[in-house]
């Protein structure tokens, strides 16, 4: 008797990143599939800067937030996929690349997903953030940490500790 190996994370992540993408151009109102009811998604962009997206949680919303994003006539440029196997036999996939909506101009874009597994070879997205990486940041702005001064000040041992 042959076993068939797992497929590997990175082949993994690359089957869903042709999957989701070829989705997201032909039929979005379908991309809520990929999802289930304890699924998170984050889609931010310029439409708030400097103000936290919230996720929605559930296929339900989930979908609700696709179809307000109005996502038509999609077209992505896949720059890069990486992908690394993550807990409970799951799969971590970041993509970069440029996106395009509506005839709208190519934006710069990061998504990461987590994708749970279901079974060997079946996943769901449990976790997607989505971001527009149009804002630029400048060193010259702070200290060079990424914190705001007020974020200096709160970091004195309040939040959680990651050695």
């Amino acid at each position: 008797m042959v076993m068939e190996a797992s497929p590997s994370p990175q082949s993994v992540g690359r089957e869903f990143v042709r999957q989701y993408y070829t989705l997201l151009n032909k039929a979005p109102a379908h991309l809520h599939r990929f999802y289930n009811n304890y699924s998170s998604f984050v889609h931010g962009g310029l439409d708030a800067p400097n103000r936290e997206t919230l996720p929605v949680v559930g296929q339900k919303q989930i979908h609700n937030r696709i179809q307000q994003l109005n996502f038509r006539d999609c077209h992505a440029k896949i720059s890069q996929v990486d992908a690394q196997a993550t807990l409970g036999n799951g799969v971590v996939v970041q993509v970069t690349g440029e996106l395009s909506n509506g005839g709208a101009p190519m934006r710069r874009f990061t998504q990461t997903f987590v994708l749970a597994a279901q079974s060997p070879k079946k996943y769901y997205v449990h976790n997607d953030i989505f971001r527009y990486q149009d804002i630029v940041f400048s060193d010259e702005e702070g200290d060079g940490s990424g914190r705001s001064d007020a974020e200096e000040e709160e970091a004195g041992g309040t939040g959680p500790y990651f050695p």
